[in-house]
């Protein structure tokens, strides 16, 4: 039957909750990170979309400011029968629109040089504002040409690349086509290289709000998180402390059987459950024979091994039902909840006398006892339980005057 407090279920109940609200601290956790790290890379990848289409813009406003039309009579012509006029006229205007803005330093004509076996990509033109050791001739093979730029070439698209770093420093370069080459054999792209000093920076500030927020929260739920985790570990420490004193107020030192406190709270709810169903219980009260002699002759140790082990074969013929105790010395009580009739009890009562006249072996010694049963039945004995432990007390110091290893069952008129 179950203990007037059952500290078990307490803590089991207690901890549940616990576990239950660190669950959904975990929860707010794992989603901030998850929702913040969305956001987050949505506001980069946002930001450097919007920085690559602000570059592809101003190199696009560049080649339309551009007055290509003298130009353009020459662009499907070898190098070598180029207008030199033409050319210096471009590479001015190329070289003023560059310094038109301090953070360009390389503004260039690139084109896909077809006559080779292997495709290259070489300069038809480099107008920078840089010393001319800096400045690629024409036709020089454009070395550094990437995959991505040869295919924006060879499709006519456009392009941004980096940042790179190189020796003048952090660059991002621009390439959009030549609209009035699109549709001519020597098709041009005009690239820009602009210093990206500030192009990290920009995409920083753009996450950092975001960055933040997710870090801050992420850390108010995981401040939370170890804040229930300790709360859980007190309230377990709590519990089990609560769980030892219960122990030590219910339950006997030695053998860890009920003691006479829980033995009564546990008669009481057998009385209420017997006056609702309509069955009896029994109360079988336990001496062992001999075991004084036992205990002197071969010492306390040995006769607390003994009664260690009278416990376990006590605690093995019961029912689950059953309470098996021990209310001192040599003195054990069963407690039967659930009788249909005094049959039942006597059949018990005659198991154990049977299992604890067996030989018990301890120690290397062959100990052999006896044990004297009293029984006492509610509600024949309608009373309290303490009177009823006393009628099954009674009965057994009458099994003790019959000879010893028996038991009696406890009748009014013939202890009267």
């Amino acid at each position: 039957m179950n203990s007037p407090i059952n500290y078990s279920k307490c803590k089991y109940l207690s901890i549940k909750t616990q576990l239950k609200i660190q669950n959904w601290y975990w929860i707010l956790f794992y989603f901030t990170l998850v929702a913040g790290s969305i956001i987050t890379f949505y506001a980069y990848k946002t930001q450097e979309a919007e920085m690559r289409h602000n570059l592809l813009t101003y190199v696009k406003t560049i080649e339309q400011s551009i007055n290509w039309q003298p130009f353009s009579n020459t662009l499907n012509a070898y190098p070598g029968t180029i207008n030199k006029a033409d050319l210096s006229n471009l590479r001015a205007q190329l070289n003023a629109a560059c310094r038109a803005n301090k953070d360009c330093h390389f503004i260039y004509l690139l084109y896909e040089d077809q006559s080779k076996i292997e495709n290259q990509i070489t300069f038809f033109l480099d107008a920078s504002p840089q010393p001319l050791s800096e400045i690629s001739q024409l036709g020089d093979v454009y070395l550094e040409a990437t995959d991505s730029l040869k295919q924006a070439i060879h499709e006519k698209t456009p392009l941004v690349e980096g940042p790179n770093t190189d020796h003048w420093g952090t660059w991002v370069t621009g390439s959009v086509p030549v609209s009035i080459t699109t549709k001519t054999p020597n098709f041009l792209m005009l690239s820009v290289d602009m210093a990206a000093k500030g192009w990290s920076k920009r995409r920083l500030n753009e996450v950092i709000y975001p960055l933040v927020i997710t870090l801050l929260f992420s850390g108010v739920f995981l401040c939370f998180i170890i804040q229930n985790k300790s709360r859980e570990k007190v309230l377990h420490n709590m519990t089990n402390a609560s769980a030892v004193l219960f122990d030590q107020a219910n339950n006997d030192a030695l053998t860890g059987l009920p003691n006479r406190r829980l033995l009564e709270d546990r008669m009481l709810q057998a009385f209420n459950a017997a006056d609702r169903a309509k069955h009896n219980v029994g109360v079988l009260f336990l001496d062992l024979d001999r075991f004084k002699s036992v205990n002197d002759k071969q010492g306390h140790l040995i006769g607390d091994l003994l009664l260690k082990e009278v416990s376990a074969r006590l605690s093995m013929l019961r029912r689950n039902e059953d309470t098996v105790s021990r209310i001192g010395g040599d003195e054990f009580v069963v407690l039967l909840p659930i009788l249909q009739d005094e049959n039942d009890a006597i059949n018990v009562a005659q198991k154990i006398v049977t299992e604890i006249s067996k030989p018990f072996y301890i120690e290397g010694l062959t100990i052999q006892l006896g044990v004297s049963i009293g029984v006492s039945i509610y509600p024949k004995q309608q009373d309290t339980p303490h009177q009823l432990l006393k009628y099954a007390d009674i009965a057994m110091y009458e099994a003790k005057r019959k000879g010893r290893n028996c038991f009696v069952i406890y009748k009014e008129d013939t202890f009267l």
